[in-house]
């Protein structure tokens, strides 16, 4: 451990050694698409970010010999503890060379800030909630870095699960091949078997963008509210995510469906805007938006992801719901081929979402991707 230091990050330079520890840390990974800096300085800026100020969150730098070669997040998530009460805080943002003692050194940090706060329970990673990336990639190195999902090489899950972190739950990815995909013809067939009702569908427009976000984010927050430790999404999270999201994605990918004018399911498609960051090396100026937007618009992304489909409590389990469901998953499939997606990766699901995976079956889809979410006793 000679020369090793773990320094918390506290200004803006500590925010640059942050970055910088990822991409040392991930160089030996070829499939790893450095994010946005300036979104990552906007995280952790509490002016810009209403989380960091609703929030007690430290990150940290792990420096050798002044060279930033790792990093990490402790968080204490309050919506978390007023709904669970359980005393756990949150470990994300973990990114290190392959090093044992470069992970043990950050984990004890992390701990040991949750420990102060109170905490008794570490889970995670979550960047920074499980509303935003969740898991660490334990099955499934050799496939792309899809957009707002994480990527690793597999020294992390071997050096965290070294230091007594056990799973406590499994997230997976399925990826379908558009061209294989007749899930349309048997969503009509599935109508066409029984009574169907008549189901309303909404796509969302540069134009009313704005006017029907709020729509999205009380479906959102009824849809996962009994999902493993979900918690709502507040109203300024929600513009911000908006106003990130939309010079990158296709409005007309995000669609509601109604029934007897209630919202009763949601789903958003977005392009893998990864593949469009890819050679930017993080940075959007001076020309690195303007490539962005016209990789994103003009030529086209191969991949596509869809982060959220769900269901309105109040619909589950019925006929509405089963037929709304599906109907929005088969347009989905359909935007992306009219788009010249070749692949549409559905993530992330809990492995217990029993239903979801069925659907998954009859895309079809595989399954390519396995996140981890882990927890250890403080």
């Amino acid at each position: 451990m000679s020369g090793l230091r773990i320094v918390p990050v506290a200004d803006r330079a500590g925010i640059a050694a942050f970055i910088a520890a990822a991409r040392r840390a991930q160089s030996v990974n070829p499939h790893w698409i450095e994010p946005v800096h300036d979104e990552i300085r906007m995280l952790f800026n509490p002016r810009r970010t209403p989380f960091m100020r609703e929030n007690v969150i430290q990150p940290f730098v792990a420096f050798r010999d002044g060279e930033p070669i790792g990093r990490i997040v402790a968080t204490v998530d309050r919506a978390h503890l007023a709904k669970f009460d359980d005393g756990c805080g949150f470990f994300g943002f973990i990114d290190a060379i392959d090093d044992p003692d470069v992970f043990a050194a950050l984990f004890a940090e992390a701990e040991q800030f949750l420990r102060a706060q109170g905490m008794r329970i570490a889970r995670g990673p979550f960047s920074l909630t499980i509303n935003h990336e969740s898991g660490l990639l334990v099955h499934g190195f050799d496939q792309p870095h899809v957009v707002h999902t994480n990527h690793s090489p597999p020294h992390y899950a071997r050096h965290v699960e070294g230091l007594g972190y056990v799973k406590a739950m499994d997230l997976v990815a399925y990826v379908c091949r558009v061209a294989e995909s007749d899930f349309r013809t048997r969503v009509a067939r599935l109508a066409a078997s029984f009574n169907a009702p008549e189901i309303g569908f909404h796509s969302l427009s540069l134009r009313n963008w704005n006017r029907d976000f709020p729509r999205i984010l009380s479906l959102y927050n009824d849809a996962w509210s009994d999902n493993a430790w979900a918690t709502p999404v507040g109203r300024e999270e929600a513009r911000l995510i908006a106003r990130l999201m939309l010079p990158v994605c296709r409005p007309s990918w995000v669609r509601i469906a109604t029934f007897k004018g209630e919202d009763i399911a949601i789903i958003a498609q977005i392009p893998d805007v990864n593949e469009a960051l890819r050679g930017l090396d993080g940075k959007l100026l001076p020309f690195g938006f303007a490539r962005l937007l016209w990789r994103v618009h003009v030529r086209g992304t191969r991949m596509a992801r869809v982060p959220m489909i769900g269901v309105a409590k109040k619909w589950r389990h019925t006929k509405v719901a089963v037929l709304a469901y599906n109907e929005l998953l088969a347009r989905s499939i359909e935007d992306a081929r009219n788009a010249g997606v070749e692949e549409v990766e559905i993530s992330w699901m809990l492995e217990t979402n029993h239903a979801m995976l069925n659907i998954m079956r009859h895309l079809p889809a595989r399954h390519t991707r396995t996140f981890r979410v882990y927890e250890r006793a403080l």
